[in-house]
């Protein structure tokens, strides 16, 4: 009985919990993180990718916003000639997702009502959140009820809509120029490290007689 009780204990611990969080970063590291700086594009390239895949994260375009990127791209590399990888650009797109998708559409339209001088309709989330129950519907847990959409995009785009483009559009700009200038730093310094690394261990091996230098006399 004592066994049992103590891993009831331990299901609902902190550790538990502790556990899930790692597990999310884990699942963000080897999503995203990884195949960033694994590109073996230019780093100004792979900066551009995660900019614009988190530009488009941070407007309420959900549902498309991986086929936003991929149009992105192709006019980009096309029209303008700044090419970047698709795929780590829609992997980034994942940043709102079914958990962050209610939070970030709150944060776009709160700065939306603000924006648009509407001090007296700042709605807080409870509220909000409320609403978007109600929008979502029973099926809204369903992605693939047809219902379900037709309601969230007739509530998303008329009721909220202007609010949300609002709201979302200086801080998709903010997001994508942190996310580029970010991204570059990163890149850049992990690209330094691992031929640091690789010099190192080519000199150990040398200097270990394993590898003869190919320089003359």
């Amino acid at each position: 009985m004592t066994e049992k009780t103590g891993k009831i204990g331990r299901r609902g611990s902190p550790r538990r919990r502790i556990s899930f969080v790692r597990r999310i970063g884990r699942l963000m590291r080897l999503r995203l993180v990884i195949p960033m700086v694994r590109s073996r594009q230019p780093p100004e390239n792979t900066a551009r990718a995660v900019a614009v895949g988190l530009f488009w994260a941070l407007t309420p375009t959900f549902g498309i916003q991986m086929a936003l990127s991929a149009v992105h791209w192709y006019v980009a590399r096309t029209f303008f000639k700044r090419d970047f990888s698709v795929v780590v650009a829609m992997a980034w797109t994942w940043v709102t997702n079914l958990f962050t998708l209610p939070i970030a559409y709150y944060i776009f339209f709160l700065t939306g009502q603000i924006l648009l001088g509407r001090w007296d309709d700042l709605s807080g989330y409870e509220s909000f959140q409320k609403f978007w129950v109600t929008a979502m519907g029973e099926t809204g847990g369903d992605p693939t009820s047809i219902a379900a959409w037709e309601t969230y995009f007739a509530v998303i785009v008329e009721g909220w809509g202007l609010a949300m483009l609002v709201g979302s559009l200086p801080l998709a700009f903010i997001g994508y120029f942190v996310a580029y200038y970010w991204t570059l730093r990163i890149v850049r310094r992990w690209r330094v490290i691992r031929q640091e690394k690789r010099t190192a261990k080519l000199a150990e091996r040398q200097a270990a007689g394993e590898i003869t230098s190919n320089r003359g006399p």
